[in-house]
């Protein structure tokens, strides 16, 4: 009984703060973590509305357009083009780039030429490689702004897939099919490299921002003269890219009443690998691991795709001070003061820009999720912004929730961040 009501009390103090939060003057209006901009009549309808903007005191960077339009004049085909040529801005190497050139001058050869040549050793997983030739697969390619849709073939190759059996604990009790889950409880996936190309004309309206911005704002981070040369389109970002892993034969994703369930994770390397409890990553990504082997053994296809984000792209030297003022501050953690910690200490609450986030989708032709393992607000309008429908969402269900996540949960549930935020609401216009 005590137990009981303790967890009312918490449920109504959560509610009463979300309450204040949505009646009052909002705090994210002077933050560059305003996910919805003012003037914009659906948010949902594209991607362009829901990525953190604007500094704090200044006005909102709105979107050129309330759409996702990939009419530029400067397409993938362009792209592609120009990485062959060697037209780009940024180096080969991304964030290892500078291992890149140190390893070079030690070895005496030249890498960026070396790089380029492709040899006859060179394997090209089939059911990707057929995938992705196929015309049927190219249909929203036009929309990809961020890598090299033929990156797999090109030189130097910018994608890459091979095949993998993974090993995971908490997965030991899959049914055993001898396909996809194996006598040793080894679960067979094929998984595919993506590393960045920025198409710079098209990235930038979907960022809400003008192609000179978008430079100006990438060339005071990079200082990479070739951003502000206007005939330099693509871009290679010093950033880790991304990972898809699939359960099932890719190749069926060409069947458009082919079942499809899926993750899109961002990195969290204190509890995805180390299994740090402040938070349910993990958890969500074993959960939606087990989701997708389970969707591939009813003979459709799961895809978990791994974004190179650490920290929502803050980093974690940022993580771990926000971790500090959270866990030391007087009263200890608690869901109000969740995000505040990281705004006053990064200046902004998130820098993922999900509007990013669908190309990989794109890419593999998916028109339709019938099962999105996430709670997120923002990636499920990123998505839907696509052209991509979800039929539905699944949350992380309890079980797999510790109390030492309920804070970071409660706070995005509160904060209009969490999915169930989305269903309260829905119910309380019934």
């Amino acid at each position: 009984l005590a137990q009981g009501i303790s967890q009312l009390s918490r449920k109504l103090l959560l509610s009463r703060w979300a309450s204040e939060r949505m009646s009052g003057p909002s705090r994210r209006t002077n933050f560059l973590s305003n996910h919805v901009l003012a003037g914009c009549a659906d948010p949902g309808a594209c991607g362009a509305c829901n990525s953190p903007r604007g500094a704090r005191g200044s006005s909102p960077l709105l979107p050129l357009a309330c759409a996702n339009d990939p009419a530029t004049g400067y397409r993938w085909k362009d792209v592609h083009e120009d990485l062959e040529a060697g037209n780009y801005a940024g180096v080969y190497g991304w964030d290892h780039a500078a291992y890149w050139g140190i390893s070079e001058a030690k070895a005496g050869v030249d890498l960026k030429e070396w790089y380029k040549t492709r040899t006859e050793a060179e394997f090209y997983l089939p059911e990707f490689k057929e995938l992705v030739d196929d015309p049927k697969t190219q249909r929203d390619w036009d929309r990809i702004a961020t890598f090299d849709p033929m990156g797999m073939v090109a030189h130097p190759p910018t994608i890459a897939a091979c095949k993998a059996k993974l090993d995971i604990p908490e997965l030991k009790d899959l049914r055993v099919d001898g396909e996809i889950v194996l006598p040793s409880s080894e679960i067979v996936t094929s998984k595919c490299a993506i590393s960045y190309a920025w198409n710079l004309p098209l990235l930038a309206p979907r960022l809400g921002l003008s192609e000179d911005e978008l430079r100006q704002a990438l060339h005071k981070f990079s200082k990479d003269p070739d951003l502000l040369n206007p005939k330099v389109k693509t871009f290679l970002p010093a950033v880790g890219g991304c990972t898809i892993y699939t359960f099932g034969d890719a190749r069926k994703l060409r069947d458009e009443q082919t079942e499809v369930t899926v993750r899109v994770h961002d990195e969290c390397i204190g509890s995805d690998v180390f299994g740090s409890d402040i938070c349910s990553c993990r958890p969500y990504l074993i959960f939606a691991i087990r989701e997708a082997v389970e969707c591939a053994q009813r003979g459709g296809v799961g895809v978990v795709i791994y974004f190179r984000k650490e920290g929502r792209s803050l980093g974690e030297v940022i993580k771990f001070r926000v971790y500090n003022a959270r866990i030391n501050q007087e009263g200890g953690d608690r869901p109000e003061m969740y995000f505040h910690h990281t705004e006053a200490i990064a200046g902004i609450r998130d820098a993922r820009f999900q509007t990013m986030m669908p190309d990989a989708l794109n890419w593999m032709g998916i028109r339709r999720i019938d099962c999105l393992c996430s709670m997120s607000n923002e990636k499920y309008e990123a998505i839907v912004g696509a052209g991509i429908k979800v039929v539905k969402r699944i949350d992380l269900p309890d079980n797999y929730i510790k109390d030492s996540m309920r804070v970071e949960l409660d706070a995005k549930i509160a904060s209009g961040y969490h999915s169930d935020a989305l269903e309260k609401e829905k119910d309380n216009k019934k």
